[in-house]
């Protein structure tokens, strides 16, 4: 692949001077566009040592508007980094509707760095390339043009520019042990690469492979690879404003372009076609009917008097604890998520859950409509944001279900939206996994009759009132679309090693029990049992 790419293309200093002045007027309209269209942006530069991308880089901001953009260099991943998942700090980075994410570097270089690795694991290395292709997808879906871009040279150039670096002692620096071991490695980074592309490059999120011996050609053919990419999510073509900003401060820039734009008969304000719809690691299809009602043959009957489930509570505690210093010492993350009815009694399991664990070694995060940075970015943005790091636990009291629930009753989530989150919550809770996460999913179900009575209840209890809102009355008049969401849920993304567990939860005792039961049994089973 790479070996047929022309490398002697070139354009002369006068040709490049005339062409970029226009193309970093028609990037600035976009950056506008995108604002207005709240159209999240992401380009990542990967490409050999050697290809100055940093310059390439400053070429191409060089007239944005610096508050619209953020420019991140991605090193190796820091000690706590590695606490997480290989993808949690990519996702802290990825940019909010309407701004963009330039990376020097990104995801793909640690990916690089494990499949050229002595002790390469393939398997693992080949997993990787799935996470990437499902991070970009996820992104994808939810509207954020993501151009990828491979500066290419050949080795003997690249040992050229390193010689005249190094002759520098201002510039050696710049050449890193990792830049000599890809030279000395150049064929085998040329496989790797190779074998990289074949396996990311997507219709949603494609790799563009850019001769860079010459840097002129590079730098206009970089620009025009990212207008394009721009200009076809907004489904129109940029208007250059260079005349009027070529020598304007950013406001009054923005004041030019706004002007431009009033002018133009199909201009900004026009509408923008919706996010291109891309394919879902699993089509989705209506639930089959002779499979559903999950709920409806759950037995709420089931109860525990007091002296057994003081007994059994005592001892579970005393369990838990004993797992959450296993946890701690393994450096095993945990998750434990908690949906269900409101007033199904989610509040106090969780209490009786972390009666006995050290404070320090969890957190519950109370999961409500989302606020400020949360709102602005994809919807799993702000659970990545929350997960435990290695030794620790994160109790989710509600979580990224709600996609598939709430926001699908609600209407917060578009008719082609939820849907496709079935796939993206398994893809998600997968990586977590895969890194050596424990998960344990809990619906806690009661009937309406049951929740109407707890509702009655809470109105004369001065300490509960204030969870009772109008919102949780009004949501009891849609039980059977609820029903039939959660029914669903439990269908689509109960897997394996993340199952649903359904908690009766009629009697608060039963249900409590239930839960602490499950929770050690598969502590136990992935941390081994403890002694009391």
């Amino acid at each position: 692949m790479l070996d047929q790419i022309d490398l002697s293309v070139a354009l002369d200093k006068a040709e490049y001077r005339a062409q970029i002045s226009q193309l970093q007027s028609r990037l600035y309209a976009l950056q506008q566009a995108i604002l207005e269209a709240r159209v999240p942006v992401i380009v990542v530069f990967e490409g050999w040592a050697g290809t100055a991308k940093a310059r390439t880089i400053g070429v191409i901001v060089r007239r944005l508007d610096p508050r619209g953009l953020r420019v991140y260099s991605i090193t190796p991943p820091r000690t706590s980094e590695m606490q997480y998942p290989w993808l949690y700090r990519f996702w802290q980075k990825v940019p909010s509707y309407g701004r963009m994410a330039i990376f020097d570097r990104s995801w793909y270089r640690e990916m690089l760095a494990k499949r050229t690795a002595s002790d390469a694991d393939l398997q693992r290395w080949r997993m990787r390339c799935e996470n990437a292709v499902a991070f970009e997808r996820h992104l994808a879906n939810d509207g954020t043009v993501i151009l990828k871009l491979w500066l290419h040279i050949s080795e003997s150039e690249q040992a050229h520019r390193f010689k005249s670096i190094l002759k520098d002692p201002l510039t050696a620096h710049q050449v890193t042990s990792e830049d000599r071991r890809q030279h000395r490695h150049y064929h085998a980074y040329t496989d790797a690469v190779e074998d990289m592309i074949a396996r990311t490059s997507t219709s949603y999120a494609p790799w563009h492979i850019i001769p860079a011996t010459n840097k002129y050609y590079a730098r206009v053919a970089v620009m025009q690879a990212v207008i394009a990419g721009i200009e076809a999510r907004l489904g129109r073509k940029a208007t250059p404003v260079a005349d009027e900003i070529r020598d304007a401060g950013l406001d009054d820039a923005s004041a030019a372009f706004r002007r431009q734009r009033r002018s133009l008969p199909n201009g900004m304000s026009s509408p923008l076609p919706e996010p291109p719809v891309v394919p879902s690691a699993i089509p989705f299809e209506p639930m089959r009917t002779e499979v559903a009602h999950i709920l409806r043959r759950v037995d709420l009957t089931l109860t525990l008097d007091e002296k057994s489930y003081s007994k059994q509570l005592k001892q579970l505690q005393a369990q838990l604890y004993r797992l959450g210093l296993q946890l701690y010492q393994q450096q095993r993350p945990a998750v434990l998520v908690f949906e269900g009815w409101d007033a199904a009694g989610k509040g106090g399991t969780i209490q009786r859950l972390t009666a006995e664990i050290d404070p320090r070694s969890y957190v519950v995060h109370t999961i409500a409509a989302p606020e400020g940075e949360d709102k602005i970015h994809h919807y799993l943005y702000r659970f990545w944001r929350r997960l435990p790091p290695r030794g620790q636990l994160g109790i989710f009291d509600r979580s990224w279900y709600g996609r598939v629930l709430v926001e699908r009753i609600e209407g917060f989530a578009r008719p082609d939206e939820w849907p496709r989150a079935y796939a993206e919550i398994n893809e998600f809770e997968r990586q977590l996994i895969d890194f050596g996460t424990i998960v344990c999913k809990f619906w806690l179900h009661i009937s309406p009759e049951e929740q109407l009575r707890r509702f009655e209840a809470r109105k004369t209890v001065p300490y509960k009132a204030w969870k009772l809102t109008d919102e949780d009355w009004r949501n009891r008049e849609k039980w059977p679309l609820y029903e039939e969401a959660v029914d669903e849920m439990l269908l689509r993304t109960s897997t394996p090693a993340a199952p649903w567990t359904v908690v009766e939860a009629e009697d608060k005792r039963f249900a409590r029990i239930k839960v602490l039961r499950t929770v050690v049994q598969r502590f136990e089973a992935e941390l081994g049992k403890v002694e009391l």
